[in-house]
């Protein structure tokens, strides 16, 4: 058994850094056993479960028992849950058993598809779910490679005795083990596990600790799905390690009603809460002051704002909108990061102004070289998204070439790093081509490829990012990213919100670039007259026209929830533009009409 007199706070802190995040877990649990570790709020922002640290190891304890009578180290785990604590435990309990956990969304009947290729692509062979969504599961799968999958009752394991033993904490864990399968969106292809080890989760945890200063006094609450690398890893993994209390809630409950997530961090005095930039629009949209009267968000101290384009607007918007109810603009943090990275990549320093950079927009899209703006209509308005953080390594690389480029020279985002997970499972082509890039002229170094487009500033050396290089529309030479042309749409009207649209470009059979805007109205528009439809495409057209210089071939309208996004909210372009070629979304108001 341990010895608390054998361990200094300072010891303890250094240790804790080091240790995998079950065995953290486990010291948590012997050094503070009745400290709450987290809270789950239901719809209405009540509790509706908690779990102590001690808890938590007892009850993650006795799945991996389970687990262990059962199969092999090494064996993929389906974990199949709805928003809420149970998940966490029985991913905590794949760690402690040596096996590796691949959450997932919720087998819906959309969704069946993606599930049937996730469960043959990892291998697995059990599922740990709660018996409703077992019996909800029940035949879903007949006929298709998972029929055979096993599966464990959550309801069904209890809960381990006792505090932890010093092995608990496993010492000296295997850095390289597969820890879990954080599987890609898939939406115009397969989706594709990446490999996050143990080694990859402790670099990154321990990264996000020391950049953000985050400290066992630093509580938090979160929203993103457990199944996605912000919500799992952030929200429910770095309390692990920091010993503070995170508050989780449901995706729905914060994005119908974003109040009950500021309400939250008022009410639990959070210091950490976050999320993609759209969140924080929402919040502005949504926006009530009777919900909010009394909210006091002065002890939020940081809001990171990553998993997307970070917009200068959404930030003064926020910002000035909130200071009513204590909230400061130098809490935000726009960061970056990405799965194949394990999480984050580049974020701060804190307690500043987030940066920016206004740049000449043509020249980005001519020259891939930043430049002042010629002229103020030219201006656009870029967010850094921090610096890299230790001991991350980015460099800027010509996408055709492979070169290294300078500072404020736009490339191909690059990064070398021990959070960089250990590839795709099972698929040594894709692995090879995404995380086996070397420089050219710098032999021996291989690189993760982000597919990201951005540049390294001179003046404040933080990453700013400009798109995505698979979704980069090149018209009459010039490279034009969707983001912005989006971002045009959704400002165009206070009838669209953001997030709204999708750009996307193809070829048609005469091989002439067409670029489409698949634009998603609210409830109050769907009803609206063929002429208001019109009436609407006229308006967008001429706000892209002018602030792009480009035509739009096509407009089509969408009605509510239909624009597909990923589980952090990012817009599916590629899926987008699928469903269009293949007449397969849904449309309202008139039929597409030409720009």
């Amino acid at each position: 058994m341990f010895q608390k007199s054998q361990l200094t706070r300072p010891e303890t802190l250094s240790i804790l850094g080091e240790l995998p995040v079950h065995g953290s877990l486990a010291l948590r649990a012997w050094l503070h056993p009745d400290k709450r570790l987290y809270t789950f709020l239901n719809e209405q922002g009540e509790e509706t479960d908690t779990l102590t640290y001690l808890e938590t190891w007892q009850r993650a304890r006795a799945v991996a028992d389970a687990l262990k009578e059962r199969y092999e180290p090494g064996e993929r785990i389906m974990l199949f849950f709805p928003q809420g604590l149970d998940f966490i435990v029985s991913f905590l309990g794949c760690f402690m058993a040596g096996m590796a956990a691949v959450p997932i969304n919720l087998p819906s009947r959309r969704r069946i598809d993606r599930c049937v290729k996730i469960i043959r692509d990892s291998g697995a062979i059990c599922a740990i779910a709660p018996q409703k969504v077992i019996e909800n599961a029940d035949g879903a799968f007949d006929g298709t490679a998972a029929e055979d999958l096993e599966w464990i009752c959550a309801e069904d394991i209890g809960r381990s005795d006792g505090l932890p033993e010093t092995e608990d904490c496993e010492w000296h864990s295997d850095g390289g083990r597969l820890a879990f399968l954080q599987y890609t969106s898939g939406s115009t292809s397969d989706p594709k596990g990446v490999m996050v080890t143990q080694g990859n989760l402790t670099v990154n945890l321990r990264l996000m600790r020391d950049t953000w200063q985050l400290t066992e006094e630093t509580d938090m609450v979160f929203w993103q799905p457990h199944h996605h690398d912000m919500g799992l890893i952030m929200g429910q993994l770095l309390p692990i390690v920091l010993g503070n209390h995170s508050v989780l809630m449901g995706p729905n409950t914060v994005v119908r009603q974003p109040s009950i997530w500021l309400q939250a961090i008022s009410r639990y005095r959070a210091a950490f809460a976050g999320g993609p930039n759209f969140i924080y629009d929402i919040a502005v949209e949504r926006y009530s002051a009777d919900k909010l009267e009394g909210v006091d968000l002065s002890c939020w101290k940081l809001a990171p704002n990553g998993a997307d384009v970070v917009r200068a607007t959404t930030l003064d918007r926020f910002a000035k909108l909130h200071a009513k109810h204590g909230f400061d603009i130098e809490t935000f943090q726009p960061c970056y990061g990405l799965a194949e990275a394990t999480l984050v990549v580049t974020a701060g320093p804190i307690r500043r102004l987030p940066s920016r950079a206004t740049v000449d927009s043509n020249e980005l899209k001519t020259n891939r070289q930043i430049r002042s703006p010629s002229h103020p209509r030219n201006a656009l308005e870029l967010v850094g998204c921090g610096e890299p953080a230790f001991p991350f390594e980015i460099a800027i690389v010509d996408p055709d070439t492979h070169a290294r480029r300078g500072h404020d020279a736009l490339g191909e985002i690059w990064l070398h790093c021990d959070s960089v997970a250990a590839g795709y499972w099972k698929n040594p082509e894709a692995t090879e081509a995404t995380f086996g890039a070397m420089i050219d002229g710098e032999p021996g170094k291989t690189y993760l490829r982000t597919g990201d487009m951005g540049f390294i500033h001179a003046d404040d050396l933080q990453l700013y990012i400009c798109g995505r290089l698979k979704d980069v529309i090149i018209w009459d030479g010039r490279n034009l990213h969707p983001e912005d042309i989006e971002y045009t749409i959704a400002e165009s009207t206070p009838a669209l919100s953001h997030q709204s649209a999708a750009v996307f470009g193809y070829h048609d059979a005469e091989q002439r670039q067409r670029i489409v805007a698949a634009v998603e109205v609210d409830r109050s528009f769907r009803r609206s007259t063929p002429q208001e439809f019109k009436d609407m495409k006229n308006l967008i057209r001429r706000c892209v026209s002018e602030e792009h210089g480009v035509p739009l071939s096509e407009i089509v309208f969408l009605p509510p929830n239909a624009l597909r996004k990923t589980t952090s909210g990012k817009v599916q372009r590629g899926l987008m533009r699928q469903l269009f070629l293949s007449g397969d979304l849904e449309l309202l108001g008139s039929e597409p009409v030409a720009a």
